[in-house]
């Protein structure tokens, strides 16, 4: 499965919503809670075998989920 349709999946989840645009704010439309952060970090983590390091725990990174895929793309590709 894709790493959109993936991260697509477990937010719509995590978030109760039926469908979420890859490219909406999570923050702004305040989908996302403090801990469901947390849950969304482990998550890929665990998922896609990276480690986030605090620099990549930022709203830019984890806004979206086209952020996230961009961002999971490139720890992918620096191992």
């Amino acid at each position: 499965m894709p790493i959109t349709a993936e991260l697509n999946e477990y937010i719509t989840n995590l978030t109760n919503e039926t469908s979420m645009d890859p490219s909406i704010n999570l923050f702004e439309g305040g989908f996302l809670s403090s801990l469901d952060v947390l849950d969304l970090i482990s998550f890929i983590e665990t998922q896609f075998n990276v480690t986030l390091s605090e620099d990549d725990m930022t709203i830019e990174n984890l806004g979206t989920i086209n952020n996230m895929v961009s961002m999971i793309e490139r720890l992918k590709n620096s191992n």
